[in-house]
């Protein structure tokens, strides 16, 4: 145990310490003018640098402020297109519809000029000499367009002409009972 005694008894060496440095009187004054002048300096280039953020800020609002109209503009331009295109549409839907009737009627006037031109050659063939034939002839051709697409004025038209033709079958039919 003797060498462990040994180890812990070594001596210390004292350290030596420097006295504090001093300074003069006009050393202080100017430390604490270089002092002075960097407070200044830091609270000018925080002034400046909340200047800058304000400045900054306002700027990206009005930057904000610029693409949201730019944004209304488009989107109100873009309706406008929509609305346009609504309404080219609903033309052409219009259009469309009237042309579709408009082939309807043509084709019932040609199926109606179709079974009109029919129903005048089989009444043609029934005629039994020239006389008859031209009398039918000239009947089923005073029929007009506007009179053969009018239902009323044909049912006229029909009775008035049939009706010689009409009297003489009854005669007809009565004389050849007797």
């Amino acid at each position: 145990m003797v060498v462990e005694e040994e180890i812990f008894n070594k001596e210390v060496e004292a350290v030596v310490k420097k006295p504090k440095r001093k300074l003069t009187e006009k050393q202080l004054a100017n430390l604490a003018k270089g002092r002075e002048r960097m407070k200044l300096k830091r609270e000018e280039a925080k002034k400046n640098k909340d200047a800058k953020a304000e400045k900054k800020v306002i700027k990206e609002a009005d930057k904000v402020a610029k693409e949201q109209q730019k944004k209304k503009k488009v989107d109100h331009k873009e309706k406008r297109r929509t609305l346009k295109e609504i309404n080219a549409e609903k033309e052409q839907q219009i259009l469309q519809r009237l042309q579709k009737q408009e082939e309807n009627k043509k084709q019932k006037k040609s199926a109606r000029m179709d079974l009109f031109t029919s129903l005048k050659v089989k009444c043609l063939n029934k005629a039994k000499n020239v006389n008859e034939y031209n009398e039918i002839k000239d009947a089923l051709d005073g029929i007009d367009e506007e009179t053969l697409h009018n239902d009323e004025k044909l049912k006229d038209y029909a009775l008035q002409v049939m009706s010689p033709y009409i009297k003489k079958k009854t005669e007809e039919v009565k004389t050849e009972e007797k």
